[in-house]
């Protein structure tokens, strides 16, 4: 199955594992890679403690990379966060140093203006993919010499726009507006959602919530089983960071940091929409948070995805969710995945002929 993204990337299928905080560690992005897809290490993988030195921050990443690199030779990717200025700049700035120093092959980049890091990012010789949330955002990634963009659906878990634009929408207005590779992210977990995606104009698809429910995912059996027992209806967006707030935290696309996270709807959340007439954003949901005892070093995120604890935190997942069913390795999955797009595509072809 060859792309521009499988030629620019050195990988076998068009399938590129997404980053997601904490869980996507060295060992879930060296079996995605392994198995010939592009496994990324995202923030923090590989620890269940956070930090606040922003040297420790860079020691961790350097030894997510190299064992990785103990694991498989193959091409992988890492996640880096364009800071913003008195909230993670230091953070993200350490990273891309360790990055560097550590001659990482691909880096995916996201939240923030692409012109911050790809010059500095192509000269070292990493291949960039922007994460981008809308055609603008495509345009300007383009424009500041990224190899590639992620055309980032509202579906997806996490952090996404705030212009709520669905992946199906989004990816063809990318793949028209740009002329490097785009890869096709949010809501897509099966063979059908690839062929779909190339049909878009996508060259490569960005996956996430369907590498939580792998075997080698680090995520804890809470958060694994919540994915299985989801319907079409059991995720929601929500929305944070209004737009009046001030730009004391832009970071370069939008006149403010903000955007908009899908999270799992769990009976806390239910508890919260009936309190605010069913319309609620991350503000109404902060202060119904239990935090963590500040010197446990557990963030919510932490608590949910790690700890599993799903009754007092909340848990990002994408619509997705609702046709993930199994727990297979990231091989079984990213073979099927290549093997049954074959099968969706014979289909395809019949039901053409029959009708002409």
């Amino acid at each position: 199955m060859k792309t521009r993204i499988t030629e620019l990337l050195g990988i076998r299928y068009p399938i590129i594992q997404a980053s997601m905080a904490w869980i996507t560690d060295a060992g879930l992005a060296a079996a995605v890679s392994a198995a010939g897809g592009l496994g990324t290490i995202g923030p923090n993988s590989g620890y269940s403690k956070i930090t606040r030195d922003v040297k420790e921050t860079g020691e961790r990443l350097r030894e997510q990379i190299r064992k990785l690199r103990s694991i498989t030779d193959r091409p992988f990717a890492v996640n880096f966060v364009v800071g913003a200025a008195g909230l993670d700049k230091e953070f993200s700035e350490r990273c891309i140093e360790v990055g560097i120093e550590e001659r990482v092959p691909v880096a995916v980049v996201s939240q923030g203006n692409p012109r911050v890091h790809t010059r500095r990012l192509k000269e070292a010789g990493m291949k960039v993919i922007h994460v981008c949330a809308s055609v603008d955002h495509a345009k300007k990634a383009e424009e500041a010499g990224v190899d590639a963009v992620v055309a980032s659906g509202t579906e997806g878990g996490g952090h996404s726009g705030f212009d709520q634009i669905t992946t199906f929408c989004l990816t063809p207005q990318v793949a028209g507006a740009v002329k490097i590779p785009v890869i096709s992210g949010g809501g897509v977990g099966d063979s059908r959602g690839l062929v779909a995606a190339l049909a878009l104009g996508a060259e490569g698809v960005y996956m996430g919530t369907r590498f939580i429910a792998t075997r080698e995912c680090p995520a804890h059996p809470n958060v694994k089983q919540a994915i299985l027992d989801c319907a079409d209806t059991c995720t929601m967006s929500i929305r944070h960071g209004s737009p009046s707030v001030s730009n004391s935290g832009n970071r370069g696309f939008t006149e403010a940091r903000r955007g908009s996270v899908r999270i799992i709807i769990n009976d806390k959340i239910r508890e919260i929409m009936a309190k605010k007439g069913g319309k609620i954003s991350w503000e109404d949901i902060l202060p119904e948070m239990v935090m963590p005892d500040p010197e446990s070093g557990i963030s919510p995120t932490l608590a949910a995805f790690i700890y599993g604890d799903l009754d007092n935190y909340f848990m990002a997942a994408g619509q997705v969710s609702g046709l993930i069913r199994d727990v297979p390795s990231c091989r079984e999955l990213i073979e099927r995945i290549a093997g049954e797009a074959d099968q969706v595509m014979d289909r395809l072809n019949l039901k053409f002929e029959r009708e002409h």
